[in-house]
């Protein structure tokens, strides 16, 4: 976050990097990016998703209490699944001029958003480096590094997320 906006300590919007082809590491909800610490506490290993429950699944080591996951866990899921290009995601409530977006403000964490996420990406010309918009939200980024991710935006990012 120091990178993209020049201040740090910020808790909002998350990131992930994949593990394998089923696993990613992801940032948990509102940790400091700057301060990620702890895994299994503050980086969570997403294992997998549950539909019957509509649950995320961890792997947690023992005599850890993990934070909650971010609620964004399963639009990187879905990502990560379908594309195994991408190597990383991060999420910001930031804009860029002309990026596609999602035609409705889904409630953040719904498997909507996240479907409507993944065919953006999937229509991207390559997967691997999109750049989609949340309605009056902000930006999910593929990549296949984060510092890929951090590279292509770098200068681009618009604080102020249009509400239309």
């Amino acid at each position: 976050m120091k990178r993209l906006y020049g201040i740090g300590g910020l808790s909002y919007g998350n990131l992930s990097v994949r593990k394998d082809e089923k696993r990613f590491w992801m940032s948990a909800s509102g940790v400091d990016k700057a301060n990620l610490r702890e895994i299994g506490r503050d980086i969570l290993m997403v294992k997998d998703y549950d539909p019957e429950r509509n649950a995320i699944l961890l792997s947690v080591p023992p005599h850890v209490e993990p934070r909650r996951v971010s609620v964004d866990a399963i639009e990187h899921w879905m990502i990560y699944r379908e594309h195994p290009e991408v190597g990383a995601i991060l999420h910001v409530h930031a804009w860029m001029e002309g990026v596609p977006a999602t035609a409705f403000n889904y409630p953040c964490g719904t498997y909507e958003l996240a479907q409507a996420v993944a065919e953006k990406v999937r229509e991207a010309p390559d997967p691997a480096r999109a750049v989609v918009g949340l309605k009056n939200h902000g930006l999910t980024i593929t990549g296949r590094s984060l510092d890929e991710i951090l590279e292509r935006i770098e200068g681009k990012l618009i604080r102020t997320v249009p509400m239309v």
